[in-house]
């Protein structure tokens, strides 16, 4: 279980029990349940820190939602997606909005470009601002298996959110990445 928690720590983020078992990484073995939160010692100030991020994560779905509402009218939009902190409710007040995209067979670059169109006013340019769009993966749906395999790329394929969905496209994704089972055996959809 040490693993498991000590790769939360990284991102500040202390687990429940329940979370302990869905993001066991493999070969981490699980110790006897008890209630709260698990953190390593010394770290229990994250405990209010996540309640903290909870709250700010609170006020950025709304944003992540208008955004897939907006790029529903994009047919070729096959999938959106939130990514990194807010996915986890970990988000903090400055942080920007991570957005994983899933375009139509051969459409991924106009999709990008009408993506871009429309949403430029609310896209991050160059540094983290508040509230600010960040579309940081653009996939194909012909070719969704990631191709970089890691232990924080595994977490990240787990952890998306999907905000649209056209064709059981998540799962689609998800079934590509199974090799995601090699770090976090426990997960599941």
């Amino acid at each position: 279980m040490f693993k498991t928690i000590a790769y939360a720590d990284i991102f500040d983020y202390p687990l429940t029990a329940s979370e302990v078992n869905l993001w066991l990484i493999k070969g981490d073995s699980l110790a006897p349940v008890k209630k709260g939160y698990y953190y390593l010692p010394g770290r229990e100030g994250l405990i209010a820190l996540r309640r903290h991020r909870e709250r700010f994560s609170q006020l950025k779905w709304p944003m992540a939602y208008r955004t897939a509402k907006i790029l529903s009218f994009i047919p070729s939009v096959k999938l959106v997606a939130v990514t990194g902190a807010l996915a986890m409710n970990n988000a903090d007040k400055n942080d920007d909005i991570d957005l994983m995209i899933i375009t139509a067979k051969n459409r991924l670059w106009l999709t990008r470009l009408l993506a871009s169109i429309l949403l430029f006013s609310h896209l991050r340019h160059g540094q983290k601002i508040y509230n600010k769009l960040c579309l940081n993966l653009w996939l194909d749906e012909t070719n969704l298996a990631i191709k970089q395999r890691n232990l924080y790329i595994a977490h990240e394929i787990c952890q998306a959110r999907s905000v649209l969905d056209r064709d059981g496209t998540y799962q689609k994704f998800i079934k590509a990445n199974l090799w995601y089972k090699q770090f976090l055996p426990n997960w599941k959809m």
